[in-house]
């Protein structure tokens, strides 16, 4: 269980500052009212204890009404509609754009792609050409070597059939780019 030590440590402040105004605002007609009876003067005490007698009832109402128009103005707040209702279109909407966010965050990984029955489906049809038939300016070769994944090309991520970086993410490498640079110098 975790304790709020500031909500304790608010309220104790708050305590103990309201109490020490209390004593304060307290001294000053006790100590007229001591002076008065010290004197002999019982018009000054009624006078001064009539006169901190009536502050305190307008400050007492002052208080009840604003918390008379506080409670008034919450009531007014209309409690029939909540934010977290929402219509069945917006839910709609929402659900299915959550549906093709799925969908192409799964369409962007690298995948095996040799389960498929037809591969020429899966590879784009300029791409499986270039593989296909040499040109003139590639040196023949004797067998063309498609990887059991297929072909993969997105700007984030190398293909796994790199010689080099196989199934890089260059997410990671830009991250790690200013460390690499900083290493170099």
């Amino acid at each position: 269980m975790r304790i709020p030590f500031f909500r304790i440590f608010y309220s104790t402040t708050f305590t103990v500052l309201s109490f020490v105004l209390f004593v304060l605002v307290l001294i000053t007609p006790s100590h007229l009212v001591y002076e008065a009876f010290r004197s002999k003067n019982i018009y000054d005490i009624f006078i001064i204890s009539g006169v901190f007698v009536l502050t305190l009832i307008v400050a007492v109402l002052l208080y009840a009404s604003r918390l008379y128009n506080n409670r008034r103005n919450l009531v007014h707040i209309p409690s029939d509609w909540s934010p977290l209702d929402c219509e069945k279109k917006v839910r709609k909407l929402v659900e299915e754009k959550l549906q093709h966010a799925a969908a192409i965050a799964y369409r962007c990984k690298p995948r095996d792609l040799s389960k498929d029955e037809n591969k020429d489906a899966t590879t784009p049809q300029s791409v499986q050409q270039q593989l296909e038939t040499p040109t003139s300016n590639t040196p023949p070769r004797e067998e063309v070597i498609i990887p059991h994944w297929g072909i993969i090309s997105h700007p984030g991520w190398s293909s796994p059939s790199s010689p080099d970086l196989p199934d890089i993410q260059f997410e990671t490498i830009i991250l790690e780019l200013p460390n690499l640079i900083e290493a170099k110098a």
